[in-house]
């Protein structure tokens, strides 16, 4: 079309989108390194000196809002020198030759995230830590996702099957009890004089027995 004819297309050549993107300048790599480091810190404050096990903490002790809370954390840990360094390879002339060399390394993060595999008693090494990051830049296959499917519905259904032999509540009492909870909470938070304490205390409570 004359009109389009100011607009040319150019095919990019293969595997230039570790070039061409400045995220995937270490940022990416470093950012995940971060997360797996405070998700490791977490379980090992919640289960030392306990009987839990890895799967009771995912199941019981770690949700969505845990798992925002180190997402916030670790990108907050990633340092403007390694976010000014990603466009290096880009746009060479923005980037400084200090703040290059001054970058700092992922081997400390990589020796702490060992450290506290090992900790819990894991067999970890730096190069497994290398591979899971690594494993998470490449998608998964339908194949791989039917697996994940399906063992994520055996679980399910496992988890249900244990749980037949407990004693059933019934709806009105669980309305009932959880009124009595809003209730309390209610009156505590208005007369307690300390709202953090307050607040903390009826959160633990609210995802460790009201949520059950």
């Amino acid at each position: 079309m004359e009109e389009f004819s100011f607009i040319n297309v150019k095919s990019l050549a293969p595997n230039t989108t570790p070039l061409i993107q400045p995220m995937d300048q270490q940022v990416i790599s470093n950012f995940k390194k971060l997360y797996t480091k405070a998700l490791l810190q977490r379980c090992f404050e919640v289960t030392s000196d306990t009987e839990l096990t890895l799967r009771e903490f995912w199941k019981n002790h770690f949700n969505i809002l845990h798992c925002l809370h180190l997402i916030d954390e670790a990108w907050r840990d990633v340092s403007h020198r390694t976010m000014k360094s990603a466009w290096k390879k880009l746009w060479p002339d923005t980037v400084p030759e200090r703040v290059v060399e001054d970058v700092e390394e992922d081997a400390p993060i990589v020796e702490d995230i060992v450290s506290l595999g090992k900790s819990m008693g894991w067999e970890v090494s730096s190069d497994d830590v290398e591979e899971l990051v690594e494993d998470h830049r490449t998608e998964l296959t339908t194949e791989e996702l039917q697996n994940i499917l399906m063992e994520q519905q055996q679980a399910a259904t496992e988890e249900l099957s244990s749980e037949e032999g407990r004693d059933s509540v019934s709806t009105a009492l669980i309305k009932e009890m959880c009124a009595k909870w809003v209730e309390v909470q209610t009156f505590v938070e208005k007369y307690h004089p300390h709202k953090a304490a307050v607040s903390q205390a009826t959160n633990t409570f609210s995802d460790n027995a009201v949520s059950l």
